[in-house]
């Protein structure tokens, strides 16, 4: 009998421990949802047009600090949201964001980017990787062949702008994930490694 309290006992905490776990990729989304439309009414440069991506800032950091499955579900999450709220076709954003995710979860894996000092550059790459993909993918509907290097110069700025404000920003992110990530024990180490090779 007290086999079996031993027992429910330990599936209740694994159940809260995976829940705290999750913590950060739920305010993650939070943050995603409220940032998509926040980067509609954002103001742009006068003479270029370009602005901050601020939810292709998240997902670069969502990939960054979160496990691939978690990451890739946010991007698809954040990508669908932007495509909802926007005119046109279901599916270029979701792509655009999937594939940006992608591209900074292998850069992270294969280059051990762990430092925050690496994700000004991560998210510019993943800005230009959102925005190109989406622009390819919007002229490829309309069977448009020829591409604008006004466009492209306008995704480098926007990819600039957006590693200059991931300077400031990423510390926050830095400092709130240092708040809701549940410090896990040494013993647990390798089911975290087992966890984030999934």
């Amino acid at each position: 009998m007290a086999a079996d309290g031993i027992k429910l006992r330990s599936v209740g905490a694994g159940i809260l421990e995976k829940l705290l776990r999750a913590i950060p990729a739920f305010f993650c989304l939070l943050f995603c949802v409220v940032a998509v439309p926040l980067q509609m009414i954002l103001p742009s440069l006068p003479l270029t047009f370009a602005k901050p991506d601020l939810p292709a800032m998240l997902i670069a950091y969502a990939a960054m600090r979160l496990p691939l499955i978690p990451s890739f579900g946010l991007a698809a999450a954040a990508g669908l949201w932007r495509d909802l709220l926007t005119a046109g076709h279901l599916g270029p954003c979701l792509l655009a964001f999937t594939l940006g995710c992608i591209l900074v979860s292998v850069l992270r894996q294969s280059l051990s980017l762990r430092s925050i000092w690496f994700f000004p550059g991560t998210a510019a790459l993943a800005t230009f990787v959102i925005l190109g993909t989406a622009y390819i993918v919007h002229l490829l509907e309309h069977r448009q062949w020829l591409w604008s290097a006004t466009a492209w110069g306008g995704f480098a700025i926007a990819s600039l702008l957006t590693a200059i404000v991931a300077l400031p920003v990423g510390w926050l992110f830095e400092w709130s994930w240092g708040l809701l990530r549940p410090n896990a024990s040494p013993a647990k180490g390798d089911d975290l490694l087992e966890i984030e090779l999934l």
